[in-house]
């Protein structure tokens, strides 16, 4: 199983990688995810501890959205 900080540097990667390798592919993180070897389940998991851990924040307006 994996961890929520490799789960989170794997995020790091594709976001990185996005535009040259995964967009022309329609490839987003959860496909991204499962293409590694994650379960379902255990993506939805993990991407919700993720949400819960961070919050999203408009920096242009200084807004957090939760």
């Amino acid at each position: 199983m994996m961890t929520q900080q490799e789960f989170e540097q794997h995020r790091q990667t594709w976001i990185k990688e996005w535009s040259d390798k995964w967009r022309l592919l329609d490839i987003d993180f959860e496909m991204y995810m499962m293409m590694k070897g994650m379960a379902p389940d255990e993506y939805k998991a993990m991407n919700e501890a993720s949400w819960n851990k961070n919050e999203l924040i408009d920096d242009e307006w200084g807004e957090t959205f939760i």
